[in-house]
């Protein structure tokens, strides 16, 4: 009978325990200049303090005009100059693309219809993720290719992020499944209970 109370009060302990975890990173979706796009006239530099940090797994999701401007992942010189000429990836078609944050790494995006001079252009910095779950679900390939596309198709498919997912900053009870939310004060309170019996 004691055996069972102690192997009880131990699972009720681990199940306590494991409740107080942190919850897994997830991916998070970001749309490059919040509601004004990617376009002409907007503060970059601002949008990138303002949703920052980044992590490895995160999406960038431009939208803009089709035919209008473009999306071109360059290097730093590149962005500092606006010049595509060693254009690491580009972008023109339809009037969305999503672009994932493979790797814990800078990453430099212009526009290069000449609006670039103008500020349309982007430097984020992903971090590595605290957990290695944020992408797991979404990385897609284990290539050494940060870009999700390129513009040598003549489809208009651009890779799409997973739908719905937002960043966990860290473990809250609002993070916990609602079984477990409801089980965690119950196993608490259940395993004060038997400890104090058993002592």
């Amino acid at each position: 009978m004691a055996a069972t109370r102690l192997a009880l009060a131990l699972l009720l302990a681990a199940v306590v325990a494991a409740s107080q975890l942190p919850a897994a990173a997830v991916a998070a979706n970001y749309t490059v200049g919040d509601e004004k796009g990617w376009n002409p006239d907007v503060d970059y530099t601002a949008w990138v303090k303002k949703h920052k940090p980044f992590y490895k797994g995160d999406w960038l999701i431009f939208q803009y005009q089709n035919g209008r401007s473009d999306v071109v992942q360059v290097d730093e010189v590149g962005y500092d100059n606006c010049d595509k000429a060693s254009a690491l990836s580009s972008y023109s078609k339809g009037s969305t693309y999503a672009f994932q944050l493979k790797e814990a790494k800078d990453y430099y995006f212009i526009c290069s219809y000449g609006y670039c001079y103008h500020g349309m252009k982007v430097h984020v910095t992903a971090k590595s993720s605290s957990s290695s779950s944020s992408s797991s679900s979404s990385s897609g390939s284990s290539s050494g290719d940060d870009s999700s596309s390129s513009d040598t198709s003549s489809s208009d498919d651009s890779p799409s992020p997973p739908a719905k997912k937002s960043k966990a900053k860290s473990s809250s009870a609002a993070s916990l499944p609602p079984s477990l939310l409801a089980a965690t004060p119950i196993a608490a309170a259940g395993v004060a209970l038997l400890l104090n019996r058993m002592l």
